[in-house]
């Protein structure tokens, strides 16, 4: 055993004693070795003092200060945005506000102006009515609208100017005169207000036009909406319009598709105006082309397509019971245009060449000569025969005269009529008709009445010429005068000339 080995056990004295003879080179660290009162000892150690500087705690410190600064200071901007905005808003809803927008709108617009119930909120513009009235010199006569919308932008509440996206309008009339040339175009206002008013569209949802008298005006157009554009993608004023119906003096009403109207000048350019029939979506009438409304003593023409439209539509409702079928438009240099005067509003005339559309029936029905025909030969059928073949003519229509020119139609082995017909502003209905049977139908019929009534055979045709007269609800034709008088002309032959047993029994 070891000599430096420790006992296992020690007594209390032992213990004792070894505490106070610890050697010096043992030292305790961090503190000292302090006797108590009762003799016992124990190493007290000395409480470490805080250092005063603390780098992690200042940086905390001064983050906190600067957050706070910087709430302090948004909530002051709020306040002053809050307040700015308030006096702002008091501002626009003011009536200093008001006149000096009501000054800028004349001198954007060049007319007269009447604001009623104009007010404004952080988002929008609003009025109930707005009218604007030119001067007699101005093509423009009114535009009254009502329930006005704008959404603007904030910048205009400094009152500098009025910008925004859209003005909309919920109802829209505008009159459009034959303006006096020797009167002042716009409204006399100040040069430095010009463009105080900028907004990239002004929407009216339902929209009337008048152009011309506005209790009888040249052209009508009722609940359509109207889309205005003061600078589109080729740098011009752009009008866009959809739906609604179209109407002109003597005319069946024409429903709006769609029209596009851009204006150059003091020139107006249709782009595009397609039209329907008042009870058809299938068939269209586009009319394009250009209008220069100061030029009063110059007529303007509008080119004319027509594609499966109803003739009825062109031709009126009256000839289009009497001729009832779809058309398109054939090329020709000296149709197919609607021509009228700015100046004048009884001078506009309507010219097409036109075609049946294929694939479709053309009917025709009302004259009495068909009724006649079907019962000399026992053929229902010619009481309203149909055409399938190639139905052509001409239309030419001014002020309430309608004329039907060179109208060829054949039922091959049937029947063939080519008509000239014209229809009076009071509805009179007078022309000539040109009445074709195939000869194979009249020699099956064995009648000798018909075959002393018609002419010779000519292209598998025999012809007879009619006289139209009456009006378009009630067709007159002289065909059962010529029967009778060709029934007559053989019941009594001439002189020398004994009839058949076959004469006297054929039937009539």
């Amino acid at each position: 055993m070891s000599a430096h080995s420790e006992p296992e056990k020690y007594s209390i004295d032992e213990m004792m004693e070894r505490l106070k003879n610890r050697p010096a080179e043992d030292p305790i660290e961090n503190g000292e070795l302090v006797t108590r009162s009762d003799g016992t000892q124990a190493i007290r150690v000395r409480k470490r003092k805080r250092r005063s500087h603390q780098p992690h705690k200042d940086e905390l410190r001064e983050t906190r200060r600067a957050r706070m600064i910087q709430v302090s200071g948004a909530l002051i901007l709020m306040l002053l945005a809050l307040f700015a905005a308030g006096a702002a808003i008091v501002y626009a809803n003011s009536a200093t506000f008001r006149d000096t927008l009501v000054n800028r709108i004349a001198a954007s617009t060049g007319a007269k102006v009447d604001l009623q119930q104009f007010r404004m909120n952080p988002t929008s513009a609003n009025a109930n009515v707005m009218q604007l009235d030119w001067p007699e010199g101005n093509t423009l006569s009114k535009l009254f609208t009502r329930g006005i919308s704008a959404e603007i932008f904030p910048a205009s509440f400094l009152g500098k100017s009025m910008v925004g996206e859209e003005v909309k309008a919920n109802q829209g009339q505008l009159f459009i005169r034959i303006p006096d040339l020797s009167k002042p175009a716009t409204e006399t206002a100040d040069p430095s207000l010009l463009g105080k008013i900028r907004f990239k569209r002004y929407a009216i949802g339902k929209m009337e036009v008048r152009i011309g008298d506005a209790d009888a005006p040249l052209i009508w157009m009722n609940n359509s909406e109207a889309s205005f554009e003061a600078v589109n993608s080729s740098g011009l004023p752009q009008l866009l319009l959809n739906r609604g119906e179209v109407g002109l003096p003597g005319w069946q009403p024409l429903r709006m598709d769609r029209s596009h109207i851009e204006f150059r000048g003091q020139d107006v350019d249709v782009i595009g105006m397609r039209l329907h029939h008042e009870t058809d979506n299938r068939g269209e009438f586009e009319l394009s082309g250009t209008i220069s409304p100061y030029r009063t003593d110059r007529a303007a023409s509008l080119n004319v397509h027509l594609d499966s439209f109803l003739l009825s539509g062109i031709a009126g409702s009256d000839l289009g019971r009497l001729f009832n079928g779809r058309v398109d438009s054939v090329s020709s240099a000296k149709s197919n245009y609607l021509t009228f005067t700015p100046g004048s509003a009884a001078d506009g005339s309507l010219a097409v060449d036109f075609r049946s559309t294929l694939a479709t029936d053309f009917e025709v029905t009302g004259f009495p000569f068909l009724t006649h025909i079907a019962q000399l030969l026992e053929d229902e059928w010619f009481e309203r025969p149909v055409f399938d073949a190639d139905v052509t003519g001409t239309l030419r229509r001014k002020g309430g005269s309608i004329v039907l020119g060179d109208l060829s139609m054949q039922s091959k082995g049937r029947l063939s009529l080519v008509a000239n017909l014209t229809q009076n502003p009071a509805r009179g209905l007078s022309g000539k008709l040109e009445l074709g049977v195939a000869e194979a139908m009249i020699k099956s019929s064995r009648n000798q009445k018909l075959d002393a009534l018609f002419g010779p055979a000519k292209e598998g045709y025999r012809w007879l010429d009619l006289t139209v007269s009456g009006s378009t609800n009630s067709p007159v034709d002289n065909f059962r005068e010529l029967y009778d008088a060709a029934r007559k002309s053989s019941e009594n032959p001439a002189p020398g000339k004994v009839p058949s047993f076959e004469d006297l029994t054929r039937p009539e």
